[in-house]
């Protein structure tokens, strides 16, 4: 079998990541908070997840998708204290931008009535509604 056994090689760099996210974090506690504190949960996991789904896993995308949710999140003060939001709605906008572009790839592909193909067969229109 030629190449790379893909298998250890996955677990190999979970395992690096997972001690790079250590170190970082404790490098955060022993450096610059001085000690474990409420303040540490910056709530970063939930945005990377967002970020990364969001850009389907294309390292390119990868950077507009996080300006744009860093946008949110960092005008989510400023929308909070002039609107008179509540905590939440940084939280409410992400999940809403994260639902539209979810419904927006589950139906892409059940509606197919702007497909090319579709006015040329009208034999395939039977099963489109």
């Amino acid at each position: 079998v030629q190449g790379l056994a893909v298998g250890p090689l996955i677990v190999g760099f979970t395992a690096l990541a997972g001690g790079f996210a250590g170190l970082a974090g404790m490098l955060e506690v022993a450096a610059v908070q001085g000690s474990a504190n409420g303040s540490l949960a910056a709530g970063y996991g939930y945005t990377g997840i967002l970020v990364a789904f969001l850009a389907r896993h294309n390292p390119l995308a990868i950077i507009p998708v996080a300006v744009l949710l860093g946008g949110i999140d960092a005008s989510g003060g400023l929308i909070q204290r002039r609107m008179d939001l509540p905590d939440a709605t940084v939280l409410v906008l992400q999940g809403m931008l994260f639902i539209v572009i979810l419904f927006s790839e589950t139906f892409y592909g059940r509606f197919k009535l702007f497909n090319p193909d579709l006015w040329q067969r009208p034999d395939l229109l039977k099963g489109v509604a």
